[in-house]
């Protein structure tokens, strides 16, 4: 299985006409799909998105709001995985979008995508049991685990404990995540492969393939 793994759009639809020409079974996004925008503004990238004409899985991110992703996402091709899980062929999708902010009080804002490390944890887990019969594990998530792909340029790491708990507890054979545009890039985290996918914003992405040889990443840019 080939997947196209694409973040942090931020409503930049033009970059999609250059994949025209990319193979693949699925497209994962992996949040940010949006900039904050409105129905309106939200428009030309559902589009150009549609246009791919492939199965399309998604999670949101912190700047992809609500009343956009519930409420238009699914009757433009968009599949959520966010809470749920999607089996496709030997592979099982599920994800948990959005961040754990550092200001917990903003915790159950309804215009954004926010979570403690213990939802994220305990959700994953939950979809990850159901998940179980697949032969391949895959978690699509926005903010990476704490320590993987999520450091800042002033040299912070900003990911999610509760996805680093969950990684090395349940050990899923793929986590597909953004967020943080600065550290793209792959890395092993015991059984795990944990793919920062880059910033599609300026033309980053990421070919995975999942096969009888493992898990191989190829790096692009349109």
């Amino acid at each position: 299985m080939r997947i196209l793994a694409l973040a942090d759009l931020h409503d930049r639809w033009e970059r999609l006409e250059g994949l025209s020409g990319i193979e693949a079974d699925l497209l994962a996004l992996c949040g940010d799909i949006h900039n904050g925008s409105d129905a309106s503004a939200a428009r030309p990238i559902l589009d150009a998105l549609s246009r791919l004409s492939m199965p399309c899985l998604a999670v949101p991110g912190n700047m992809d709001q609500p009343q956009l992703v519930e409420g238009i996402w699914p009757g433009n091709g968009l599949q959520l995985v966010h809470r749920c899980c999607a089996l496709i062929g030997e592979a099982a999708f599920y994800g948990m979008g959005g961040m754990v902010p550092r200001d917990r009080s903003r915790v159950g804002d309804p215009n954004r995508y926010y979570h403690t490390d213990e939802d994220v944890f305990q959700t994953l887990c939950s979809l990850d049991s159901a998940a179980a019969v697949s032969r391949w594990r895959v978690v699509l998530a926005h903010q990476p685990p704490r320590g993987v792909q999520d450091r800042l340029y002033n040299g912070e790491e900003s990911g999610s404990v509760g996805l680093l708990r969950f990684i090395l507890d349940r050990k899923p054979a793929l986590v597909l995540c953004g967020h943080i545009h600065e550290d793209r890039g792959a890395c092993r985290l015991g059984k795990t492969c944990v793919v920062n996918v880059g910033e599609f914003r300026r033309g980053h992405f990421a070919l995975v393939d999942l096969g009888d040889r493992g898990i191989s990443v190829e790096w692009l840019d349109v």
